[in-house]
């Protein structure tokens, strides 16, 4: 009696924990149009916040996630390393520092929660 009760219970606990969360988070295509604008997005922010004379781009996007949550929540783990580019330059034709002593490169977790019907973006996680 007891394994006809507790096989059938743990089996169908087994697929419910192995299925994506209704609401979590789930891998998204880097190549949408509104991920690679969050991912601008993200990386402008991350720039005006950084103390760092040199700007910084992504050089290898890791892993891209997306969140509904009031809107949408991007989620990015990516490669960024400085450039030989200075804040005060156009960041868009800005190759990574050769020099890895300045590239640093590093993992960073960006975050960006987008409210399209208010045309609202905001960074809300920035971890390196």
């Amino acid at each position: 009696m007891f394994v006809q009760v507790i096989a059938p219970l743990l089996a169908v606990f087994l697929a419910v924990a192995g299925a994506d969360l209704v609401g979590g988070p789930v891998d998204t295509d880097i190549n949408n149009t509104e991920v690679q604008d969050a991912l601008r997005f993200a990386v402008t922010q991350y720039n005006a916040e950084s103390n760092c004379i040199y700007t910084s781009k992504v050089v290898n996007v890791i892993r891209v996630q997306t969140q509904v949550i009031a809107g949408v929540k991007y989620i990015f783990t990516v490669e960024m390393a400085k450039t030989s580019c200075k804040k005060s330059e156009d960041e868009n034709t800005c190759a990574t520092n050769s020099d890895t002593t300045i590239a640093q490169p590093h993992e960073c977790k960006l975050a960006v929660w987008s409210k399209p019907w208010e045309a609202s973006m905001m960074l809300i996680e920035n971890t390196c």
